[in-house]
């Protein structure tokens, strides 16, 4: 291999790099738009909430967590979502590499994250909530690899989270799409070093 050619193939090996960084995407959910007092559900999974308003589609469906504008801590307003059931869970099935909020609880509450959807599989990480439902504080989850899940665990109605931010793994047909990219590259190359 020369030295010209290593240097080819480094700079590809880059700007593949720097393509599959770019097309990770980070996601806010700040809860908005859900029609207070009713499921979060498919709001952000190109659905609806559970009165039937439309959301956006970011591939996040959201399992017994509901809005409401009450005056709580929220840190954008009017709205923040709350556990209406022990365990509230979002499934992210592309999967995401990381995620922060903002919160409060009324008890004791955690944030988790697991690598299945619905809640399974490995724990891959875990945070108590802010203890004051009045004042939300920042708080993020630490964790290796890339998650499906992240759960809200505590008592019903106790655990408040507002301004979710998670960044999600680009979708496989992207990488799909990238390599056959770098193979017409390849071709492409190797057509003019024949010429």
């Amino acid at each position: 291999m020369t030295v010209k050619t290593a240097l080819k193939a480094g700079v590809l090996v880059g700007l593949l790099g720097l393509a599959l960084q770019a097309q990770a995407a980070t996601i806010l959910m700040n809860f908005d738009g859900v029609t207070s007092n009713y499921e979060v559900a498919q709001f952000y999974n190109g659905g609806t909430d559970g009165a039937g308003a439309s959301g956006v589609n970011y591939g996040v469906s959201y399992h017994d967590i509901a809005a409401t504008n009450g005056a709580f801590g929220q840190t954008s307003l009017p709205n923040l979502a709350y556990n209406s059931g022990a365990f509230a869970v979002a499934d992210v099935a592309a999967g995401f590499t990381s995620l922060s909020f903002t919160s409060g609880a009324f008890s004791t509450a955690y944030m988790d994250v697991y690598s299945d959807l619905g809640g399974n599989g490995t724990l891959l990480g875990s945070v108590q909530l802010g203890s004051d439902p009045f004042v939300f504080s920042s708080a993020s989850v630490t964790f290796s690899g890339i998650a499906k899940s992240f759960v809200l665990r505590g008592g019903v109605g106790q655990a408040g989270i507002d301004d979710v931010q998670i960044t999600t793994v680009p979708e496989p047909e992207t990488y799909g799409m990238l390599l056959a990219g770098l193979a017409l590259v390849g071709v492409a190359a190797r057509r003019k070093q024949r010429a």
